[in-house]
């Protein structure tokens, strides 16, 4: 298991989904992922990997001029389904990519969360811990602060559990 230290560690293609699972599945008290789009395989990842089903887990997803990509909806209607404590935001123009375990880990690059980036795009992901970049947790409250609900109603009509394999 990667413990937390005062060294980043660069996450590259086939690197990202180990290390996401195990800090995933050792998280005690939140998960907050930050994505313009999400894919069903993502959530499936995230969902198998908890093992605190009591987790609080948070998404923050991109709505360009009131319109939020249907896979992304999809994924949360599948995150909705299966975490007992879900809350799903969108924020316009949003392009950030950051996933933050339990107020301590962070993943923080160019890849998507979303199949076709997640194992097929050249990406680079950084993961540390929190205390390595303090002003992260500020953005991050600041992202969660402006953004608006996603209504539960838009989540649920949308079941395209098809991984996005291309971009």
């Amino acid at each position: 298991m990667w413990k937390p230290s005062n060294i980043l560690k660069l996450l590259t293609k086939g690197q990202l989904i180990p290390q996401l699972k195990e800090s995933i599945s050792n998280a005690e008290r939140s998960i907050f992922i930050v994505g313009p789009w999400l894919d069903a395989y993502f959530i499936r990842l995230i969902v198998d990997s908890i093992t605190n089903k009591d987790i609080e887990v948070k998404f923050v997803v991109r709505v360009d001029d009131g319109v939020i990509d249907g896979k992304t909806l999809s994924a949360l209607n599948l995150a909705r389904e299966n975490l007992k404590n879900f809350q799903a935001k969108s924020l316009e123009n949003l392009h950030s990519k950051v996933i933050l375990v339990d107020d301590e880990i962070f993943f923080l690059g160019s890849a998507n969360w979303y199949w076709y980036s997640l194992n097929e795009g050249v990406e680079v992901v950084v993961m540390g811990h929190l205390g390595q970049l303090t002003e992260l947790s500020f953005e991050l409250d600041k992202y969660w602060n402006e953004s608006s609900p996603v209504p539960g109603d838009l989540i649920t009509k949308h079941t395209d559990f098809k991984p996005r394999y291309r971009v």
